[in-house]
């Protein structure tokens, strides 16, 4: 066997283990708040939490640019890690793209100029 074949059988093998057994228990999760609000024009306000502390919140308006409509997102999720880290994100999409911010996102260096 030469060295790729065994590099090959490696990540194959290591896929493999990856996968979840499909004779494992799933945890059940519960909702335990959901709310859902949409409009004929595709605004929205929309929010879960679940039983693990999970949660979403995201809120969607129409905004004109250059005389078009969009829409325009912004939101905020958390969630723990499964280090035992609260993670939480706050964003915005919009004609800028969408940008992120959270503590434990990485912060790119400023520009000298």
């Amino acid at each position: 066997m030469n060295s790729l074949s065994a590099v090959v059988l490696l990540a194959l093998c290591a896929v493999a283990l990856a996968l979840p057994r499909p004779d494992a228990p799933t945890k059940f999760i519960p909702i335990l708040q959901s709310s859902d609000v949409r409009d004929d024009h595709g605004q929205f306000s929309l929010s879960y939490l679940s039983g693990d502390g999970t949660s979403v919140s995201e809120q969607g308006a129409l905004k004109t640019v250059d005389k078009e409509l969009v829409l325009v997102k912004q939101g905020s999720y958390q969630y723990t890690s499964p280090e035992g880290e609260l993670i939480k994100v706050t964003y915005v999409a919009d004609e800028g793209g969408f940008k992120p911010e959270g503590s434990h996102l990485p912060v790119a260096p400023e520009v000298k100029a």
